[in-house]
């Protein structure tokens, strides 16, 4: 019996029936590398010398007839295909292209939170992956800009109770305003801090805490007092957040230590951690004694408050929380403070201390007995 040859599948890959048995996630990576291609070879790269490094903007697009395609897929009936073409836009566009932007934003989030300068057309896209690689193309296209429709938009998104989203907004908003918020960006966030839901106040403390090293004087008392306000907060999330952000003030800011070390009491162990952690980069001279009794206090960790822990293992959280203290020792080692050294020298002849904390705490006693 003669078996007839099978015809090999025809078309680009882009919804070909002769693909349908082929998995759909086989057929993305084909699309996404063969797209990939395309986008090296119009910018006249070589496939074979691709780095990692990100690419640069270009001016204009590479490939008119690609940048269209992308643009048009933005709206195709597959949210793979959605999806796709808002994550490969993001190498496609100019940096600060209007017309993009006006369709991420658009598939993003809130077409019609944007200033009334250009508000985008659009409905937001329904699929939650095109959402997100939708908010990532934004920070990218918008780059250093400081687009003032992009920075509507992502501010918006920072109050929505998916995480995913409220991440990929704080990242791309990062982006946008190049490490730099000026007053409505910190304004939004401070008010943010202050409203009915953890999640975005959480999500505004970090992002507070990325943007202060940028932040002049005229703002950082705002902030600080804003941040020392969200310590009293009642869920643990927002005070662990806060409590890093301020960690960062300190450089500028040196009246924000002392509320720092008053949460190494804090009544859930998650917070005392993070207090401990940021301890020895906000370190300054002057407050020893409050230093000394906080951090002493907590080598012998327990239950604080009366936190009536539901999830997890007291001893474990407690011994978490003798570490970080144990660790912050380590890191106020270089100090050259003398209970620290006596401190450091009682747990290493303690069993208690094991593995790479003890590892850690030797290491510091011998650079100290070396200088």
């Amino acid at each position: 019996m003669v078996c007839s040859p099978i015809a090999p599948p025809r078309g680009d890959g882009f919804g070909d029936d002769a693909q349908s048995r082929v998995p759909s996630w086989v057929r993305g990576i084909a699309q996404r590398n063969k797209l990939h291609r395309q986008i090296l070879s119009s910018s006249g790269a070589s496939a074979g010398h691709a780095t990692s490094a990100p690419p640069e903007h270009p001016s204009t697009p590479a490939d008119p007839d690609l940048y269209k395609s992308l643009l048009m897929r933005l709206s195709h009936a597959d949210p793979s295909e959605r999806c796709l073409a808002a994550s490969l836009l993001a190498e496609v566009a100019p940096r600060g292209d209007r017309r993009a932007l006006t369709s991420l934003l658009a598939v993003s989030g809130h077409g019609n939170a944007t200033a009334p300068s250009g508000p985008p057309r659009g409905v937001r896209d329904t699929d939650h992956g095109v959402q997100v690689a939708a908010i990532d193309a934004t920070g990218i296209v918008a780059e250093q800009t400081g687009d003032e429709r992009a920075t509507t938009v992502l501010l918006t998104l920072l109050k929505q109770r998916d995480w995913q989203l409220r991440t990929a907004a704080a990242r791309a908003l990062t982006r946008v305003a190049d490490g730099r918020a000026d007053a409505r960006i910190l304004s939004y966030l401070c008010e943010l801090l202050e409203g009915s839901e953890w999640h975005s106040r959480v999500t505004a403390a970090e992002l507070l805490g990325s943007f202060v090293t940028a932040i002049g004087d005229d703002d950082i008392e705002r902030v600080a007092g804003a941040l020392r306000g969200a310590l009293a907060d009642t869920d643990w999330a927002v005070r662990k957040s806060a409590v890093k952000a301020l960690g960062k003030c300190v450089a500028s800011h040196h009246e924000t230590l002392p509320a720092v070390l008053e949460m190494v009491c804090d009544s859930d162990w998650r917070v005392r951690k993070s207090a401990l952690e940021v301890i020895p980069s906000a370190y300054r001279e002057g407050l020893e004694e409050q230093l000394r009794e906080a951090v002493m206090s907590r080598l012998e960790d327990a239950e604080v408050g009366g936190n009536v822990r539901v999830y997890d293992e007291r001893s474990r959280c407690d011994s978490d929380v003798r570490s970080a203290a144990t660790l912050c020792l380590v890191g106020l080692a270089g100090h050259h403070q003398g209970w620290v050294v006596s401190a450091l020298e009682d747990i290493k002849g303690s069993e208690r201390v094991q593995g790479a904390v003890r590892e850690r705490v030797e290491e510091a006693l011998r650079m100290f007995s070396e200088e």
